[in-house]
Order: C-alpha cells, then sequence, then structure tokens
C-alpha cells in the first residue's frame, strides 16, 4: 500500500512508552491492562508462529521494530474502538489488527488501485457496504463508518468459507470470487496449498505474525505502547456544521488530533439525515458540548447555511 503522510499526528497525545511523564490529553498510562494485552488475551487464531512462512514475516517485522512501535503508536486513537467493535461481532481479534497491515493506522491512506481509510475499501466494495462516497466526501476516511463497514464485510466472509479464517483474511485482500475458484482448482481448503496473488500469500502470514508479536512481546523483545484500555474519543451530535478547526483551537484540542479524528471532515462535518457528527477526545467531551450547545456559541465555530448532506 501507498501511505499518504498527510496526517501528522503528535505522538504524545495518544501514547506513551515507559518510562515516561504523563502528557496532558493523552489517554494513555503505564498500566497492566492495555488495549494490546487485552487483544493478545483474546486472540483466538492459531498464528502458526513456527511455520516457515510466519516465520519470514515475524523476522520482516523484528527487523524495523522501530516502524512497528511508530505504526502501533498510530493506532492508539482508533484501536480500543476497533477492538471493541470486533469483540461486539464476536470476531477473532486478530482482525482488528488488519489496518496496520492495510494502512499502517493512516485513516488517509490510499493505494493506486483506489483503496482509501484505514481499512482500505475498495469504491464497490464500501458502497455495497453502505458507505457514501462523493465529490466532497468520502465515508471510507469516517473511522466508524469504516469500521463498522470493514467488519460486517469480515462477519460475511468467516460466514461465507464456513468459519476459516484464513481464507476469509485471504479474501478480504484479493477477492472472495478468487479464494473460491482457487479452492475449488486445487479441491482444497488449506490457505497454503492455494494458487493465490504474492500479495495474498504474504498478507495472511503477516496479519499471523504480527499478532504472535503482540502477543508474546518480551519472547521477540518488542515494547508496545502502553495504550489505555479505555475509549479514546466520542461522538458528538449537533445540528449545524463546525469547523474543525476552530472547535479544535476553542476547546483545547491539538488541531492534529481533531484532524486524525475526523479524516473524513476536510474542514466541517457533512451532515447524515440532517445530523452532523464529530469525535472528540473523550477528555473534551463535556467542554466540546458546552460550548457547541451555548446559544453564545462564538459564530467563528459555526458554518453558516450549509448544506453538504450524505
Amino acid at each position: 500500500m501507498i501511505v499518504s503522510q498527510d496526517v501528522n499526528i503528535n505522538v504524545s497525545d495518544f501514547v506513551t512508552f515507559a518510562p515516561t511523564e504523563t502528557i496532558t490529553e493523552s489517554p494513555v498510562v503505564k498500566t497492566p491492562d492495555s488495549v494490546w494485552q487485552k487483544m493478545g488475551s483474546q486472540f483466538k487464531l492459531d498464528h502458526l508462529a513456527q511455520s516457515p512462512r510466519v516465520k519470514a514475516e515475524i523476522r520482516k517485522l523484528l527487523a524495523e521494530k522501530d516502524k512497528l512501535q511508530s505504526i502501533l503508536v498510530s493506532a492508539a486513537p482508533y484501536i480500543y474502538y476497533i477492538e471493541k467493535e470486533t469483540e461486539a461481532r464476536h470476531l477473532p481479534a486478530e482482525l482488528a489488527l488488519i489496518p496496520i497491515i492495510e494502512s499502517e493506522f493512516n485513516p488517509n491512506d490510499h493505494s493506486k488501485r483506489g483503496a482509501t481509510g484505514l481499512w482500505q475499501l475498495m469504491p464497490g466494495t464500501a458502497r455495497e457496504l453502505g458507505i457514501k462516497i462523493k465529490s466532497k466526501y468520502d465515508g471510507r476516511k469516517n473511522v466508524i463508518a469504516s469500521t463498522k463497514a470493514a467488519l460486517a464485510y469480515f462477519r460475511d466472509l468467516g460466514v461465507n468459507f464456513k468459519g476459516n479464517w484464513l481464507l476469509a483474511i485471504a479474501a478480504y485482500n484479493c477477492g472472495e470470487v478468487r479464494v473460491q475458484h482457487a479452492t475449488h482448482n486445487k479441491g482444497t481448503r488449506n490457505f497454503w496449498n492455494l494458487s493465490l496473488p504474492k500479495e495474498t500469500k504474504n498478507y495472511v502470514p503477516k496479519l499471523l505474525a504480527v499478532a504472535e508479536i503482540i502477543k508474546n512481546p518480551a519472547k521477540y523483545g518488542v515494547e508496545l505502547p502502553n495504550t489505555i484500555n479505555e475509549p479514546y474519543f466520542k461522538e458528538v451530535q449537533i445540528k449545524k456544521a463546525v469547523n474543525i478547526t476552530n472547535v479544535a483551537k476553542t476547546t483545547g484540542i491539538n488541531v492534529k488530533t481533531m484532524q486524525a479524528l475526523n479524516p473524513d471532515c476536510k474542514s466541517e462535518p457533512i451532515a447524515n439525515k440532517g445530523v452532523y457528527s464529530i469525535l472528540v477526545p473523550t477528555s473534551k467531551e463535556a467542554i466540546v458540548r458546552k460550548i457547541l450547545f451555548n446559544k453564545l456559541v462564538d459564530p467563528k465555530i459555526v458554518i453558516a447555511k450549509t448544506s453538504r448532506v450524505i
């Protein structure tokens, strides 16, 4: 995937590595109950850590530990929400790691083939899953909408492949029809024996390798970020469009943080059935609501007479 660099997140807003001082507005502390630790305890798949292809991917990841840690830091604003949504659907916890492989947890990531967002959804797939894509709006960048859509897709893939999650994961990468043809042609449902694109052959073992490292970080000499197991953001619904940057400045939210939480909003949210929604750090929800629902709200925040609706 081609990773866009247009979201420049302030790392200190999201995560710390022990030992370090506490950062204002950060949802992370030194605690044994981190999202990564919880996730590792709930993994359901056999990571096949001793298989040659998974071992090869583990070696690649360990050769670039700094890059892996950077990606895990980038995941901090989103991973709690994604993990909880995965759990709610009774899906393997490993699926919450898919954005590591797809976008390196950059919601503005885009590929030459047209895939976009944390989950790198293609336009056709996104529309089938109910995501709105218009000239000035791409719901694939919306953290909540894209996550719900991707997990709904995985739920369907899990059913269609009768619980064979390696096939389901492969299908997410290269397409359900291609995997079905591969199983038919080879007469087997064993992923490792199928004739699939090179990218897909690497995709599945790479996900297993990431999961294996997160489950056993000490074994692999990897230090996971201390991302607290609590929601980082809250959704605030309002009746008027607002300027994202001005909301951030008025409420004391880091502008980069606000942009990272609302990558689908270039400057303002777009109404969905007449209601505007923005994501804000949990620690700032109260002050955002107080300011946005105050009749004396600063007019610089509100964007007048907007009619952009999805």
